[in-house]
């Protein structure tokens, strides 16, 4: 579980579906809450650890870098309203492997569609990001609470569709995600019955997604630099399918 989440949660496939997708797949038990936020602690880590510079110089010159502050505070705004009233039903949300299928299909044309965005001679960098930008980018976020659609290839999907450019767009999905993912860690610590972990496994399992997530994202980097991020929208699609058709199987 821990390869996967490292592998998925940065890459534009959904790493709650195939979370779900595995599950089923080798008869799992839903496993503790407290496992599920040691896997999300990991790839968090991998993303401090990757931005590293950014996220200094983003708090060292804040007065400079206002209109990244605006982006980040805006932005989080729509997935912290609805992740807030969706995460009493989460367990309702995350089950269905039906919904999964049905999302991945959902998700697989939108990623297609970027192959014609982002011409990036006119396209957006951090200085003309406006708060619609923001806003917008936000809701394809917010729209990522749902298992089998993406938290980063819906926020670079919205980046591109606001004509924000490749590399600005992989930088701002990924600012983000670490107030989007501390924000559904908190959310999962305050639901209660954390249940228990051994030592042994949650570090194996923090270091494990955190190195995995840290390759993944220099490759999701090196994807989009070659414009060959809409190919990941034949792999949702297909899997979506595939997921549907052999539902019963699972």
């Amino acid at each position: 579980m821990a390869v996967v989440q490292g592998i998925t949660e940065f890459l534009p496939v959904s790493s709650s579906g195939h979370l779900v997708l595995f599950q089923k797949l080798f008869r799992l038990g839903h496993p503790p809450v407290l496992f599920d936020v040691l896997l999300h602690f990991g790839t968090l880590m991998a993303t401090m650890v990757f931005f590293r510079k950014e996220l200094w110089l983003l708090v060292k010159e804040w007065k400079e870098r206002e209109n990244q502050w605006m982006f980040l505070i805006i932005g989080s705004i729509p997935a912290a309203f609805f992740g807030f009233f969706l995460n009493s039903k989460i367990e309702e949300i995350f089950n269905p492997l039906t919904l999964v299928g049905l999302m991945w299909i959902f998700f697989g044309p939108l990623l297609l569609v970027t192959k014609t965005l982002a011409v990036e001679k006119r396209a957006k960098d951090l200085e003309k990001i406006t708060w619609k930008d923001s806003l917008i980018v936000g809701l394809f976020q917010a729209v990522a609470l749902f298992p089998g659609v993406s938290r980063s290839g819906s926020t670079i999907a919205g980046g591109l569709f606001c004509g924000i450019s490749r590399k600005t767009a992989f930088y701002l999905s990924f600012l983000l995600s670490v107030p989007a993912i501390t924000g559904a860690v908190l959310l999962e610590l305050k639901g209660g019955n954390l249940g228990e972990v051994s030592l042994g496994t949650g570090v194996f399992s923090i270091l494990t997604a955190g190195l995995i997530g840290y390759y993944s994202l220099r490759f999701l980097k090196s994807v989009l630099e070659s414009n060959k991020f809409y190919l990941f929208g034949f792999y949702c699609l297909i899997l979506g399918i595939v997921v549907l058709l052999k539902l019963n199987f699972l």
